[in-house]
């Protein structure tokens, strides 16, 4: 099975102190926009594609859902969140962990899921009409499927300078290069070397359609002005982060 990027210990502290930051891109815009989206819960069966440590699935119990599973390709993923539950939740049926790549979806024991989530994920996918065939079978009848990932104006990145800089070396513009281009990204983040793959806006949506996905909400979240927020951020008042898809059967 492949390894995962986050199974490197000195990339996995850094990545735990960065979801600890209550300013990050994940607390500001993506879970406000991702739990904005959910249908109730109650009673409801939940996976969770990339659960990460778990902090979603925990929600989703919170917010009254029966069931929760979580597949992550990351043992030191997986092994936070089962010690995060361990602590939280009383009942050791709700919940369920499997270390997976989500290429491995039907690997799953569990069917007929109410609602399937993924949060920042779906750009690691070679095969993203194979991965939405896997889910659908995966779902219920009318099952929802609501999920985030990197935008594609981020995702096309291929190298070079990311920004145009004034003289005083000031970021300007946000560089969009090899839109067009779809396919593997080698990046590096955390000086950690991973592979994302880029699909075009228009591609996401058609690949949905195509897969019998119907589109409830597309979702471009940005921030607002605010004077309090790190400087980095101040472009993300003038283009979006990610994307933000609910859809159905």
């Amino acid at each position: 099975m492949q390894m995962s990027i986050y199974d490197n210990p000195v990339f996995f502290e850094r990545y735990l102190k960065l979801r600890e930051n209550p300013h990050s891109v994940n607390e500001l815009i993506e879970k406000p926009t991702m739990f904005a989206l959910l249908p109730d819960l109650k009673g409801k069966s939940v996976l969770d594609l990339g659960c990460g440590v778990g902090d979603h699935l925990q929600q989703y119990l919170a917010l009254g859902a029966r069931k929760v599973v979580g597949l992550d390709l990351s043992k030191a993923m997986l092994s936070q969140a089962e010690q995060n539950f361990a602590k939280n939740s009383r009942d050791l049926t709700a919940y369920r962990f499997y270390n997976l790549p989500m290429a491995d979806l039907d690997q799953v024991e569990e069917q007929n899921f109410d609602l399937i989530t993924s949060s920042f994920a779906f750009h690691y996918v070679e095969n993203f009409p194979d991965l939405l065939q896997k889910i659908r079978k995966k779902l219920k009848p009318q099952g929802t499927l609501i999920f985030s990932q990197e935008h594609p104006i981020v995702t096309c990145y291929r190298g070079g300078e990311r920004w145009e800089k004034n003289a005083e070396k000031e970021q300007q513009a946000y560089r969009l290069n090899y839109y067009r281009e779809e396919g593997k990204r080698e990046r590096n983040w955390f000086q950690q070397s991973f592979t994302t793959y880029h699909r075009t806006l228009s591609t996401i949506l058609n690949q949905l359609m195509q897969s019998g996905f119907i589109l409830d909400r597309i979702e471009e979240p940005m921030l607002t002005e605010q004077t309090q927020w790190h400087s980095e951020f101040k472009d993300l008042c003038h283009r979006p982060p990610l994307l933000v898809i609910r859809s159905h059967l």
